[in-house]
């Protein structure tokens, strides 16, 4: 028989483990794994109340087999007298079944062994006990199986089990009775603190997917590089040598950094609209203004030459006008400015013509030869300057959210996803001390997507190997964490989040 005095000394250790514990999963794991130890039980399970179809029901959520292996799935049963765990929701009453042949007298059936013997075991007592919370509603059920003489003993053959089982007492049952009703008001406060959380990441997620809506071109960028970050942190976290062996993140950091992944561009909120989709060099209301001009320009000088008083500079000018414009169309969507375009575009620059007024007009005003005169990509330094204040506005924004302690570095993280282990990154250029591993794994995850990415309308996605060559260039440079950069490609984390992404994009 278990010494009681055990039980109750063991009690309050217990009862400080189950109110440490927050996550709903290894809490019912802890649940049942100590209700067994204090009762010396075999097996076990746990049963979670939930509706399904507005149907009162269990959920069959965990179980465990001190003896024998058996596989596990899932499944719900109704609320009612048709199982075992059904009546003790049902009826809210604890059984205590000195005997399995107890179930017909106690609540009407006859228990079930077709399981027992599928799997070579045998079910000789039981102690199922109702969850219940503060109100004295049922919020699950806890069922004790085959109450061992001692604990260390390993149940064999189904027909030597009974030798080994003695019955459950009734100072046990009213011990778990009482175990399992502080359980239940825990359980219920994990699956609060859970449906919070979940809440937390669904808002999340939504108002990212809001935010892309803003910017359609850069779409899903935002949840990619969460996924990105979160798949080196968990490379990193395995590596045997270098700087990150020792590195393990917890939950809540992994946690941490994925929100920081997925908020990292909020402050494109404050960036104007027309930079954000801003697709070719110049807008369509500019090349408009620019055609219209060219128009203007080409049927006054056409006129001047037919009335033969346009100059031979102005005749020239007329008859080079309209190829003027098929170049600036032409040039106004390339991405890259080659060293030879550059040079018809200052000569194009150069060009103007006087009106009727004697007033000088330029082909090309100072606006539009700067941004059509752009290196790389449709940005101009001013563009460019305001798109980069995103990051700074992402840790503003960010700064203000009443963060719980575990999430509180996230506008850090977010907001450094442009900062260069150098310090020459932004928006505060920061060093590579003041960088931590977060901040880092993100800075690689941005790039990697924004370099791959396929609907990017100003570029087309730069092949992975390629992509990965850059990687290490920016990391020779001194702006990316080398070794992360070799984790990143030695254990081709991109590629699992790739995959992912491809998986989903053929389920949709």
């Amino acid at each position: 028989m278990t010494d009681l005095s055990n039980i109750v000394w063991d009690l309050t250790e217990i009862g400080i483990k189950l109110t440490a514990e927050k996550d709903v999963d290894s809490l019912l794991q802890l649940i049942l794994n100590e209700c067994m130890n204090i009762t010396t039980s075999d097996a076990g399970s746990l049963y979670i109340k939930e509706v399904v179809d507005d149907v009162p029901s269990i959920r069959f959520t965990y179980t465990e087999n001190r003896s024998k292996v058996f596989p596990f799935s899932s499944f719900v049963m109704p609320i009612n007298t048709k199982s075992i765990a059904g009546a003790a929701a049902y009826h809210g009453k604890t059984y205590n079944f000195k005997s399995m042949d107890e179930t017909q007298d106690k609540i009407g059936i006859t228990h079930n062994k077709s399981f027992d013997e599928s799997y070579g075991y045998n079910t000789v007592n039981m102690l199922v006990i109702p969850m219940k919370n503060y109100d004295n509603e049922v919020i699950g059920v806890l069922q004790l199986i085959n109450k061992k003489r001692a604990p260390e003993i390993i149940l064999g053959q189904p027909e030597d089990i009974p030798n080994h089982i003695v019955p459950y007492t009734d100072d046990e049952a009213r011990i778990v009775e009482s175990l399992a009703a502080q359980a239940a008001i825990l359980i219920e406060r994990g699956l609060l603190f859970q449906s919070i959380e979940d809440m937390i990441k669904s808002f999340t997620e939504t108002l990212v997917t809001a935010l892309d809506s803003r910017d359609p071109i850069t779409a899903g960028h935002s949840k990619r590089v969460a996924d990105y970050g979160i798949a080196l942190a968990e490379d990193a976290s395995k590596s045997k040598i270098g700087k990150y062996r020792d590195i393990e993140l917890t939950a809540d950091e992994y946690k941490e950094l994925y929100y920081a992944g997925l908020l990292h561009d909020v402050g494109k909120i404050g960036v104007r609209e027309f930079v954000l989709m801003k697709e070719n060099k110049l807008l369509d209301s500019e090349m408009e203004a620019i055609e219209y001009k060219l128009k203007w320009m080409h049927e006054l000088l056409s006129m001047r030459k037919e009335l033969k008083e346009a100059t031979s500079k102005e005749v020239d000018l007329a008859d080079k006008l309209l190829d003027y414009w098929d170049f600036i169309k032409a040039l106004n969507q390339k991405g890259f400015l080659p060293d030879e375009d550059k040079l018809i575009l200052d000569v194009i620059a150069e060009c103007s013509v006087v009106n009727d007024d004697g007033i000088e007009i330029p082909l090309l005003t100072p606006h539009e030869y700067e941004s059509l005169s752009i290196k790389r990509g449709t940005l101009t330094d001013e563009e460019r300057k305001m798109i980069q204040s995103h990051a700074l506005f992402s840790f503003n924004i960010l700064s203000q959210v009443n963060w719980t302690p575990e999430l509180s570095r996230i506008p850090l993280y977010a907001a450094s996803h442009h900062e260069k282990l150098n310090g020459k990154g932004y928006p505060k250029g920061l060093l590579g001390t003041d960088m931590p591993l977060q901040s880092r794994v993100l800075a690689i995850a941005d790039i990697f997507d924004a370099l791959t990415a396929k609907d990017r309308p100003y570029k087309p996605a730069i092949p992975v190997p390629k992509t990965l060559a850059i990687l290490q260039e920016e990391a020779e440079k001194g702006h990316l964490d080398d070794e992360l950069v070799q984790i990143f490609i030695e254990e081709k984390t991109y590629e699992r989040v790739m995959n992912k992404v491809e998986d989903k994009e053929e389920d949709q």
